[in-house]
């Protein structure tokens, strides 16, 4: 719907900013492709008729959300899990008095995960690196 419908209430009259507003909303479903151009203008054209804001509701009833809530950011579980893969190795050798080399390979695939998985932005900050003579 409309992004300033939780703002104003619907028996209240409104002024150009919602009006405006109302305006550059239709016109982002126009470019989506929601909307033709004749759809467009006559919505438009009732927009800036609008005295309430329950006159602008019936404008965007069949059009969805302009932008949907954001997704739900996922949890990195990996240090928690390195921290119980330690506690876990100082456990072992605490009571069996055996280095736990059968652990060493996981370590190894947990941080080859950091360096050769998902990018987190840029490794250094800075410029390229120059490759060739400089003049």
């Amino acid at each position: 719907m409309l992004r300033m419908a939780a703002q104003v209430a619907t028996t209240t009259r409104i002024g150009t900013t919602e009006r405006e507003r109302a305006a550059a909303d239709l016109a982002e479903h126009l470019s989506a492709g929601r909307l033709t151009t004749e759809e467009f203008d006559e919505r438009v054209q009732q927009a800036y008729a609008a005295r309430t804001a329950a006159e602008l509701a019936p404008l965007f009833r069949d059009l969805p959300e302009l932008h949907p809530a954001a997704p739900k950011r996922r949890i990195d579980r990996r240090p928690l899990l390195i921290l119980g893969l330690v506690a876990a190795t100082i456990a072992w050798v605490a009571f069996l008095h055996v280095p736990p080399f059968f652990l060493f390979p996981l370590v190894w695939i947990l941080f080859a995960g950091r360096r050769f998985g998902r990018s987190r932005g840029p490794r250094f900050s800075g410029g390229s690196r120059f490759v060739g003579p400089r003049y």
